[in-house]
């Protein structure tokens, strides 16, 4: 349990630094991710789900510090269950972007999207092995009490 609390800890940080790092190239201009959806929205536009996502993007920090809260507060399969969606919503957009071709001279840098799907992955696999385990363990212990009340 302790690896995938430490596994899913490294994945949410890792995420949030993704998110900090190149996204889009224009010209000798670098932006990170919170720079790029601008330019983006202004060049391209998103449209339903995919705005929804872009508009909440600056959110991704606090919903990661939730997780961890969630996660302090002893209430493990709820931290997971959130975590999965942050995963999720970080996996959708950084995917996204990596899938982008060039428009308007403006193209996208892979690194910030790689690292943050990569923090994505990393905590969704911890948040598998926290919520298996869980009902793994709570199986466990409701045989051992039925068990001892034969």
């Amino acid at each position: 349990m302790r690896a995938a609390l430490v596994l899913g800890a490294a994945g949410l940080l890792t995420m949030v630094v993704g998110t900090f790092l190149p996204w889009l190239r224009s010209g000798e201009v670098r932006r990170n991710s919170y720079a790029s959806f601008g330019v983006l929205r202004r060049l391209i536009g998103f449209h339903g789900v995919p705005e929804a996502l872009v508009r909440g993007w600056p959110l991704l920090g606090a919903a990661c510090a939730l997780v961890v809260v969630v996660a302090a507060a002893g209430l493990l399969r709820a931290a997971a269950l959130l975590a999965l969606v942050v995963a999720a919503w970080a996996a959708a957009v950084s995917g996204g972007a990596v899938g982008r071709e060039p428009a308007a001279n403006v193209r996208v840098e892979r690194l910030g999207p790689i690292v943050t799907i990569t923090g994505a992955v990393a905590t969704a696999a911890a948040a598998i092995v926290i919520l298996v385990s869980r009902v793994w363990l709570g199986r466990a212990a409701r045989d051992r009490t039925a068990g001892r009340a034969v």
